[in-house]
């Protein structure tokens, strides 16, 4: 074990100190942010830390903050996710945790989320999927606007007391966010 610790320690600082010419004034490549949003809901706080073992999805948007806030509302009315998250302050908008069976909106679960598969069939059709999205509009270069949406999802079959699993978003859905808001807030610019 002490071998290995030391091995991992040298290949670590060979590493940091590779890379030719550099200066030390220089930057590392790889940073590390800790971002957190806190909202205050009617239910309790939460944090949504954008940068722990969770992934999300950012993008730039042709309208300002206001513009881009202004046309969540319909977003998420449209796909069928009723928000119970709502700060008009940090523009975060979203649903902190709701269960939803064999569709969101008019889309399949499964185009929506990776639960494994059953004898041929995706597992996101058939369980109850507890589906959690937050989405947050933050301000970006030339007065325009960037949305960030993390999405994640657990799964349960409710015929059986097993076990919950984890659910893997397909991107799909934030795909979607971020593209009907884009249009929904062009249209409201115009």
């Amino acid at each position: 074990m002490r071998v290995s610790m030391c091995a991992a320690a040298f290949v670590v600082c060979a590493c940091a100190s590779g890379g030719g010419n550099k200066s030390s004034n220089d930057t590392p490549l790889i940073q590390e942010q800790s971002e957190m949003t806190r909202v205050e809901t009617p239910t309790g706080v939460l944090q949504i830390d954008w940068h722990r073992e969770r992934t999300y999805d950012e993008t730039k948007l042709l309208v300002n903050v206001d513009k881009a806030w202004a046309a969540m509302p319909t977003v998420f009315g449209e796909l069928g996710i009723e928000p119970n998250v709502v700060d008009s302050r940090q523009h975060v908008f979203g649903n902190a945790g709701t269960t939803h069976r064999g569709k969101l909106g008019t889309q399949r679960m499964s185009h929506y989320f990776d639960c494994g598969t059953t004898a041929g069939i995706a597992n996101a059709d058939q369980y109850d999927i507890l589906v959690r999205v937050i989405t947050q509009i933050i301000p970006a270069d030339a007065g325009l606007s960037a949305l960030r949406t993390q999405v994640e999802a657990t799964g349960h079959a409710n015929a059986t007391s097993g076990q919950v699993v984890r659910c893997a978003t397909t991107g799909a859905l934030e795909e979607r966010i971020a593209h009907m808001l884009s249009e929904q807030a062009l249209r409201a610019a115009q």
